[in-house]
């Protein structure tokens, strides 16, 4: 019996010993939890970081405007400082400070405390070249534009301001926060001319109400100004989604019917052919061709012209007869030199849309061969299309690849650190032929329908167009694309200058002043000394 309740003892003391081991590893496991709980640091990202998008020079395109951030911990701290925080935030704050004790929000007005931060807003309301750059989503990944197809690097390489605390089991901050920065010093420079782009912005703006002007330098293929209009602020993009001219899209990128502003080129195709540019064409004012009938613009009868008389006046018959019924010229072999019909490469996957151009089975037909020869028809092109083929003639018969981008740069030193832009040209037609329709487009600037582009400083050559959409306006007027196209200045020509304007009625009337008004702008900028 005593051995039993020795054996009965041993095993309560047994298992109080085991219930006492147990609580005490209990206790200590909840000791770790807590200060493992108390030793736990947390991030929040002031700025999330995108590296920035610059002009040739290392002007800033995005992230020109200043705002202020305060790092808030709690709602004591919010509603010290509620009156500094902009209007619209007001309310969407209070109530995030209500579920998230650290919360940063952004500030109207400077105040005194050291949770302040200066950062980079990435779009002003008045970002220029938007179209162009393009915006990001929510997230801070790029959407549309350089902002797409260079998202990689720029997320990777701009300043990017954290804030570190420590934190305790209830989610409350002890101890000091600090900030860290992190990130590169390399922008993307584009080929953009900040100073030409502004220039450009403001006269798209005051004529433009739908359309786009493109500035190539000639000699190189860099683009130094692409506008689209109308213009959107990238901070609020949905409230463009519904406007009916399409404010989102980038116009210069996008394909119209050319009109008349395609003649050169098939005039220099001509002069290559052999045909006679001295020879006279009786122009009645209209032709026929496989029993449909052709009219030169409000049915005029132009007379006796020559090729550049025909350019002059812009003559659509001498085209149609000299082509189709004298001799049917290589049309596709020159389209496929200039790309027409094909995307143009800008920079690494940024493309202009392809456009339309005839097959080679399609310009068979005579129909479709007359309407190709004034612009019409299955026919359409990009304003960077056109661009790019009349420089052909600022530039003595050599294509120069249009190019938007120049390459990666340390911004401190200055110093590319990769080449992006590549100089790529090859001749499309002689430089005597080249030359003749030089001459040709400045007397159309100088003497023919186009006197109204003609410069107020030095001179000028190029083409305009009037295009037929097809669609009729609620009024029951016909949509026309106006078009001026050309070089500037006449002698050693720096830059090749493209217009367009959907619905702009009659290009003598419309883009070929604001072809004027862009040169002289330009000779302000860089030929005048004062």
């Amino acid at each position: 019996m005593t051995e039993k309740r020795l054996l009965v003892l041993y095993c309560g003391i047994f298992a109080f010993a085991l219930m006492v081991e147990a609580k005490m590893i209990h206790l200590m496991c909840s000791g770790y939890d807590i200060l493992a709980e108390k030793q736990t640091v947390r991030t929040v990202d002031i700025s999330a970081g995108r590296a920035d998008i610059t002009d040739c020079n290392l002007n800033k395109i995005t992230g020109t405007e200043d705002i202020l951030k305060a790092f808030i911990t709690d709602e004591t701290q919010l509603q010290n400082i509620y009156s500094y925080i902009r209007e619209a935030d007001r309310e969407k704050f209070y109530q995030r400070i209500q579920q998230e004790k650290q919360i940063v929000v952004d500030l109207a007005a400077p105040l005194q405390t050291d949770a302040i931060y200066t950062i980079s807003k990435r779009y002003s309301p008045v970002n220029i070249a938007q179209h162009l750059i393009g915006y990001t989503d929510l997230d801070g990944n790029g959407l549309t534009g350089i902002e797409r197809v260079y998202d990689d690097f720029l997320k990777s390489n701009g300043e990017k301001i954290s804030v570190h605390f420590n934190v305790n089991g209830n989610g409350d901050i002890y101890g000091n926060a600090y900030s860290s920065i992190s990130g590169s010093d390399r922008v993307l420079a584009l080929t953009i001319d900040n100073s030409l782009q502004r220039m450009r912005e403001s006269v798209a703006k005051e004529y433009i109400p739908n359309g786009s002007i493109v500035i190539m330098e000639s000699k190189t293929g860099k683009i130094k100004a692409m506008a689209s209009t109308p213009v959107y602020d990238a901070n609020n993009v949905a409230d463009y989604l519904d406007n009916k001219n399409s404010p989102l899209v980038n116009k210069a990128l996008q394909s119209f019917e050319p009109g008349s502003v395609i003649k050169p080129l098939w005039a220099a195709l001509m002069l290559e052919n052999g045909i006679n540019p001295e020879e006279e064409y009786y122009c009645n004012g209209y032709t026929t061709v496989n029993g449909h009938t052709y009219h030169c613009a409000n049915n005029r009868v132009h007379g006796p012209v020559t090729m550049e008389g025909a350019l002059v006046v812009s003559c659509n018959c001498y085209f149609i007869d000299r082509y189709v019924k004298e001799k049917e010229l290589l049309f596709r072999q020159t389209a496929n030199q200039l790309y027409f019909g094909e995307n143009i490469k800008l920079c690494n996957d940024f493309y202009t849309s392809k456009g339309d151009f005839p097959s080679a089975q399609r310009l068979e037909n005579k129909g479709v061969l007359s309407t190709v020869s004034f612009g019409q028809g299955d026919f359409r092109l990009t304003p960077v299309h056109i661009t790019a083929y009349m420089n052909v003639f600022a530039n003595k018969g050599i294509y120069v690849n249009p190019q938007i981008v120049e390459g990666i740069f340390d911004r401190t030193s200055h110093t590319q650190t990769e080449k992006i832009y590549s100089f790529s040209t090859k001749r499309v037609f002689s430089t005597e032929t080249s030359e003749t329709v030089k001459e040709m487009l400045v007397s159309v600037v100088e003497d023919g329908a186009a006197r109204r582009a003609h410069p107020t400083f030095l001179s000028a050559g190029g083409k305009t167009g009037t295009a037929q959409t097809g669609k009729i306006k609620e009024n029951g007027e016909e949509i026309f694309t106006a078009w001026f196209c050309g070089f500037y200045p006449r002698d050693n020509p720096q830059y090749t200058i493209c217009v367009s304007m959907y619905d702009g009625g009659e290009s003598t009337y419309s883009a070929a002043p604001v072809f004027k008004r862009i040169c002289d702008s330009i000779y302000y900028l860089k030929y005048c000394d004062t």
